[in-house]
């Protein structure tokens, strides 16, 4: 829904654009004039629209870049957790086992308790074996009551053997304590060092969770932020798509314009020609203009002739599409020949520009007049060979008051099409 209303609002835009560029105002619709400008108007917003695409485009690159920077660093985390959760599985397998060894150790601790108890339940058998009559006899008082050496001898036999055996049990009885001590020792070290490593993982599994987490945020925002981008180069294609189509549709009113100027020019030809049969022609003018020449072209201006046509090194080395005659400013300029005016306004570098359209012997051909100080015809006028169009400036790039002069076969198309050397056919 959000595409199809900014649709619309393209829509109401290119409407509004169509019909500003266009139709403009009834009384200028047709004018070469007022059509190229529109013309340089749209081309500006197509080079405009044409710049925003491509930051569009640079725009979608990064955010690809950088969610392929954020998938790579996730698969990464993703083996780090597989990892971290085995090596927890296998500490929780140890845990287990050592909880079993405990638990098989607790009941060693059991039966050594028990061998303990008996132990000293045999100790204590062995203290009432030489009790008498209620009373305590010790080792020292059976011996003594020994009868003769023999009994004497038999008798510290029987208790070495006694106290040897009491030596061994109590020997063997703090082994085992020791022993049991020891294992329960390190078999604590052992599930405490188990458990601080299992806690350890826990902890880093938690991180890289979290870690993960906000990558996949991440993500998101720049797949969200990647739809919008896609949307707005999609509604940008589109407008340019529109300008386009309107740029066309100027091109093809401005030829139109431009054969139209060539037909009223050819038909001021022949009303030129019909008017010669008949009555001859003669003209007039001012002292300041220059003298009509008789056949079809006249010189445009009086002046010193300054540069030619072709290749030249001025600011460096390039091509020089007309010819220059210098002169003073306010210096006269005329038609070159019977024509029709296609264009007469400021033109980039031209500065001040009449540009005419001429039929000569039904071949179109088309001058250009730049760099005047004023202009005094307007597009769409007829003009006869020698009718003063302006007067000499230094509008534009030039370096003096001078007039660059240009002859292009066909209707004017740019300074790179069609050009010819004036002095072909214009007698400087």
């Amino acid at each position: 829904m959000k595409r199809k209303l900014s649709s619309y609002a393209l829509t109401g835009t290119s409407v509004l654009l169509i019909s500003t560029l266009l139709f403009g105002s009834p009384a200028t619709a047709n004018n070469l004039n007022n059509l190229k400008g529109k013309q340089s108007e749209i081309e500006q917003k197509k080079t405009e629209l044409n710049s925003e695409i491509k930051e569009k485009e640079n725009d979608i690159q990064a955010n690809q870049t950088e969610q392929k920077k954020l998938l790579e660093q996730i698969l990464k985390l993703n083996k780090e957790i597989t990892t971290t959760e085995d090596s927890i599985t296998k500490l929780e397998t140890d845990i287990n086992l050592t909880n079993v060894e405990i638990g098989d150790l607790q009941s060693e601790i059991k039966e050594l308790e028990e061998k303990i108890a008996n132990r000293d339940e045999l100790l204590k058998e062995r203290v009432r074996a030489v009790q008498v009559n209620g009373g305590s006899i010790s080792y020292i008082d059976v011996l003594l009551g020994a009868n003769s050496f023999i009994d004497f001898i038999d008798r510290l036999s029987a208790v070495n053997t006694l106290m040897e055996a009491d030596r061994s049990i109590m020997a063997e009885q703090a082994n085992d304590k020791e022993a049991l001590e020891k294992k329960k020792i390190e078999l604590e070290d052992k599930l405490a060092s188990l458990e601080k490593s299992h806690g350890e993982l826990i902890t880093l599994k938690a991180t890289l969770d979290s870690q993960k987490a906000d990558k996949t945020t991440l993500i998101d925002q720049l797949e969200a932020e990647q739809e919008k981008l896609k949307d707005s180069k999609e509604l940008l294609e589109a407008e340019y798509q529109e300008v386009h189509e309107i740029s066309k549709d100027l091109e093809a009113k401005i030829i139109a314009e431009q054969q139209r100027m060539a037909e009223l020019a050819r038909q001021a030809e022949q009303k030129r020609n019909a008017a010669a049969q008949s009555n001859g022609s003669s003209s007039t003018g001012s002292t300041n203009l220059p003298a009509t020449s008789s056949g079809t072209w006249t010189t445009p201006a009086n002046g010193t002739f300054t540069s030619g046509y072709g290749w030249r090194n001025f600011r460096g080395k390039e091509f020089h599409y007309g010819v220059d005659v210098a002169n003073s400013i306010g210096t006269p300029i005329v038609a070159a020949a019977d024509g029709v005016v296609s264009y007469a306004a400021p033109l980039s570098t031209y500065g001040n520009v009449v540009i005419i359209t001429h039929s000569i012997n039904g071949e179109i051909f088309t001058s250009v007049n730049a760099h005047m100080n004023s202009i005094g015809v307007i597009a769409g006028q007829t003009i006869s060979k020698g009718q003063e169009i302006g007067k000499m400036g230094m509008t534009g790039r030039v370096t003096g008051p001078h007039l660059h002069f240009e002859l292009h076969t066909g209707t004017w198309a740019g300074q790179k099409v069609g050009h010819v050397n004036p002095l072909r056919y214009v007698p400087f």
